[in-house]
């Protein structure tokens, strides 16, 4: 069984973006708005999330996902992860979603970057990253954030 230091977390030190009442605390926080001519500060009270809250987390995990790879020397090919820390895209993915806690978020982040894929001719993210060059790589990053923007 592979050491990954779970049995040491404890629930006050995990963050679970999936626990209930989170979410309904996040919105009240994010609501909250100036009325224009008052100095008040404003929410509404909301039964459930909006829809594009979990975009919100989506494009955190893609960004953070980047910014791991941005330095070609933490960036691989043919490998998820190597010994010394490098990764490749999906490996970048896997490691956003542990450092973030956003169980949910990973899958519409890797079905955004694997839209990329798909649009420039590849059947899967592996695929791309095993034959792409690391600045195509930043690009199909920054292609599905712009993609998950536009959602917003």
């Amino acid at each position: 069984m592979p050491f990954d230091g779970s049995e040491f977390a404890t629930k006050a030190a995990v963050t679970n973006f999936d626990q209930p009442g989170l979410w309904d605390r996040l919105l009240r926080w994010t609501l909250r708005c100036r009325r224009p001519g008052s100095g008040v500060l404003a929410f509404e009270e909301l039964e459930t999330p909006p829809a594009k809250l979990p975009d919100f987390a989506t494009l955190q995990l893609l960004r953070l996902a980047r910014a791991l790879i941005e330095d070609e020397r933490h960036w691989v090919q043919h490998h998820y992860k190597t010994l010394r820390g490098r990764r490749c895209a999906v490996g970048a993915l896997i490691h956003a979603r542990r450092l973030l806690a956003l169980r949910s978020s990973y899958k519409d982040a890797r079905d955004v970057l694997l839209m990329v894929a798909v649009d420039r001719g590849y059947s899967a993210i592996e695929k791309m990253n095993d034959v792409s060059s690391h600045e195509q790589m930043l690009s199909a990053f920054d292609t599905a954030i712009a993609r998950v923007q536009a959602r917003l």
